[in-house]
């Protein structure tokens, strides 16, 4: 679990942190160039500790060692998946160099010792004692610490491994049909409107978007750096794509939490997102509901909780009658299910979240030892 906290830190503390966030990214894209060169030479994998040898304090000395060594790991994880993943017959991609617009993090292994009261302790490097708005403490075992830039500013992240907390059992199932009229239908009848967060702020991005697009910005053919301009504008977009992205958050991680708290067993679809996303016309509209978030959010807080989550297959679910189990095909305009057959009349979204209940239901007694209860 990451516990997050704000950070304060004053200017010369800030120019202190964005001094090393460079180097860590220049440490980084140094470190890739190598091993590919080292790989294309040899065909051979330079491990971990043999690339250690060669940046520490010295070759670095503006960077803590601390910040080197998990600069190093970082790039080692990412090279670990990258061949995992290809062994599996996966897509995944290689490791990229990273631009200053892609790296804003850097990473500790000490911060458990080094968060005191309302400071956190980030090293001479980097400041000293920043001052941390710390609002709840960090629980379980400490693995790992970042410290985070973002638009709204810098954030201290406390990754812990945490013990299951169960909560007591309920006796209750549902299954979750997501859409984006409603950004979740349950097999209850209840039904959540979608917020549409990109798309109520779409008319302030635009007019933000076209102020920034009027300056004078970078220009890689001639390396024209930006003018100031055009960096306070570009913080004001970023600021108001973070605020867009808080408020999906929010509402996706109070809605998960209902679902856990309130139900033993939920069952939702295994929706091939990203295949979605491809359909231009509803491209925006399915980033924006971030079905995946939510689903993500179910699964590690159902694990943590004691619940069960299962993935069904989400073929037919609209059209098959949960109520007979004949099939009645409808357009995607359509949204009220009208059987022909039993007569049943409901909502078409709650008619997809009864049938994905039975599959779960189904799966679940398909997987339970014979003679369980």
């Amino acid at each position: 679990r990451v516990f997050e906290y704000r950070l304060r830190p004053n200017r010369l503390q800030e120019k202190a942190l964005l001094r090393v966030l460079i180097g860590a990214r220049l440490l980084y894209n140094a470190a890739l160039e190598e091993w590919k060169r080292h790989f294309e030479e040899t065909g051979k994998y330079l491990h971990l500790y043999e690339q250690d040898k060669g940046y520490n304090t010295k070759t670095y000395p503006d960077l803590p060692a601390v910040v080197v060594d998990q600069t190093l790991k970082r790039l080692h994880r990412a090279l670990t998946r990258f061949f995992a993943f290809r062994k599996r017959g996966e897509p995944c991609g290689f490791p990229r160099f990273k631009s200053a617009t892609h790296w804003n993090s850097i990473e500790w292994r000490d911060a458990s010792s080094s968060l005191r009261n309302s400071h956190f302790n980030a090293g001479k490097h980097c400041g000293g004692k920043i001052r941390a708005i710390v609002h709840r403490p960090p629980e379980g075992t400490f693995r790992h610490a970042r410290i985070v830039k973002r638009a709204s500013g810098w954030y201290l992240q406390c990754v812990c491994e945490v013990e299951p907390q169960l909560l007591p059992a309920t006796g209750r199932v549902v299954g979750l049909d997501v859409g984006l009229k409603h950004l979740v239908a349950d097999s209850e009848g209840n039904v959540v409107e979608n917020p549409r967060h990109l798309q109520s702020a779409l008319k302030g991005l635009g007019h933000s978007q076209r102020l920034l697009a009027r300056k004078r910005g970078p220009d890689k053919r001639t390396k024209q750096r930006p003018s100031n301009r055009w960096r306070k504008q570009a913080q004001v977009v970023a600021r108001q794509h973070e605020r867009v992205a808080n408020r999906r958050r929010d509402v996706l991680h109070k809605l998960s939490r209902q679902y856990v708290n309130g139900y033993d067993l939920i069952a939702v679809e295994d929706l091939n997102v990203s295949g979605m996303a491809k359909c231009r016309s509803f491209a925006r509209s399915i980033s924006d509901a971030s079905w995946s978030l939510f689903r993500q959010m179910l699964a590690y807080k159902a694990e943590s909780a004691g619940r069960r989550l299962i993935a069904v297959p989400p073929h037919f679910t609209s059209q098959k009658c949960s109520s007979c189990g004949e099939h009645v095909e409808k357009s995607l305009s359509v949204r009220t299910h009208l059987c022909p057959h039993c007569g049943y009349i409901g909502n078409r979204d709650v008619n997809a979240a009864r049938n994905i209940l039975q599959r779960g239901l189904d799966e679940a007694i398909a997987d339970c030892p014979t003679g369980a209860g």
